[in-house]
């Protein structure tokens, strides 16, 4: 017996013993650290987690710099979680901390009504959290976990899967803010349930209850029909309104910014506004192609293009279609189209948009008009809105003259005397 343990002993040298039995040289931090312990999974983890978030948030919630910085981010974050397992070091650790730091600071940035909700930002600045203090902890002291006995490893391999939890909680806190919608959202956008979640998530802006922006968004009373309870439609119509809302999609996509607006020949008439966006007029006779002679609806040509502000990279969030008939076209099927115009309007052709330097609906007169230079109408051509861009439903439906998601830039409604935003873009 004593002969089997003294060849047992022989088949395991100093060199080989585990790390930290007496006689066995300190490993240099600089040396490989040999098998993932379970420090670095969790570090690598809590950086895969950060960087899966940073992506989802960066393509389907954010837009121009705010996603690129949530883009490089997460590059930056992938990149270290593979490199905590493959090549650790007290150098590395320390730059994973310094960049947590910097990513902590930016998930608040990302938070907005119209981009990330305030749960997805703390799930990612606990992720960077955790990231900072395992990684310090390592750089400190890379051997940290090296020694622990088999029942704290098997412990300590638990918490990367409530880390990963953890981030599904985060990527479902943006697209799910409120879990049940009111009662009313269906009735109100149709019953479609994207337009339902839109209403569910919903929230007040500075500068809503001003009574320039109340007296903007109360309208006339072509505008105040467009707010009608929606009329549910029969099977054969619903298909066909189907067919025309997506036409109508697709048309407001050809030109997805400000910048590809312009590309084509558009102009900007009047301005941004809360509710209603920034109008890019298409200024060819394609522009009245969207209405046929028998007044229907060509869903394939709006007459003007919605984006969320007047910025070369601001989107697009909605279509315009007009009418030059007298009457009120039949425009989509179904009676749920409520088409609008303005009266009193004056505006001032000038290089590259159409001003308006008055609000519509006042009692403007068309002298006030002609001594500003302007153009007066009694009455303008009759329109209609269709908010059908994936992410920008209204709340009020797809054919309501206001949007509530759409508001100024910097996420306000303050307005000027016009009804204009103090901030375009």
């Amino acid at each position: 017996m004593t002969d089997l343990i003294e060849r047992v002993d022989a088949a395991f040298p100093e060199e080989l013993a585990p790390l930290g039995t007496e006689g066995q040289a300190a490993r240099a931090p600089s040396e490989p650290l040999g098998p993932a312990r379970p420090l670095h999974v969790l570090l690598s983890v809590a950086l895969g987690g950060s960087a899966v978030l940073l992506f989802a948030m960066a393509s389907g919630h954010l837009h121009g710099a705010r996603a690129a910085t949530a883009t490089g981010a997460a590059l930056v974050q992938l990149a270290f979680a593979v490199a905590a397992l493959t090549r650790p070091s007290r150098g590395l650790f320390w730059a994973m901390a310094a960049a947590n730091v910097a990513t902590a600071l930016v998930w608040p940035a990302l938070e907005g009504p119209r981009a990330v909700s305030a749960g997805t930002a703390l799930v990612g600045v606990v992720l960077s959290v955790v990231a900072v203090v395992v990684a310090s902890a390592l750089a400190l002291r890379p051997d940290l976990g090296g020694t622990w006995t088999s029942g704290a490893s098997v412990i300590g391999s638990v918490v990367p899967v409530a880390v990963a939890a953890l981030t599904m909680v985060g990527l479902f806190a943006t697209s799910h803010t409120v879990a049940s919608p009111p009662a009313s959202a269906s009735s109100a956008s149709g019953g479609g349930a994207s337009a339902a979640l839109a209403l569910s998530t919903t929230v007040t802006v500075p500068g809503e209850s001003s009574k320039t922006f109340q007296s903007t968004i109360a309208g006339n009373d072509t505008e105040q029909s467009e707010l009608a309870k929606w009329v549910p439609l029969n099977p054969h119509d619903q298909a066909i309104l189907t067919v025309q809302l997506a036409e109508a999609r697709s048309a407001a996509l050809r030109f997805p910014t400000v910048a590809s607006a312009k590309a084509a020949g558009m102009i900007l008439a009047g301005g941004m506004a809360p509710g209603v966006g920034a109008h890019y007029q298409l200024m060819s006779a394609e522009g009245f192609k969207g209405v046929n002679p028998d007044g229907s609806v060509n869903a394939l040509y709006p007459a003007s293009w919605i984006y969320a502000g007047t910025g070369d990279n601001d989107p697009v969030v909605g279509v315009m279609y007009e009418s030059l008939s007298e009457q009120k076209p039949s425009g989509f099927i179904g009676p749920n189209d409520h088409w609008h115009r303005h009266s009193n309007v004056c505006i001032q052709i000038k290089a590259g948009e159409i001003a308006v330097p008055f609000a519509a609906d006042q009692s403007i007169s068309p002298q006030e008009c002609k001594d500003v230079g302007g153009i007066f109408m009694k009455k303008t051509i009759w329109m209609v809105h269709a908010w059908v861009v994936p992410g920008w439903e209204s709340p009020q439906g797809v054919f309501s003259h206001d949007n509530l998601h759409v508001y100024c830039p910097g996420n306000t409604d303050l307005t000027d005397a016009v009804g204009f935003c103090q901030r375009q873009s």
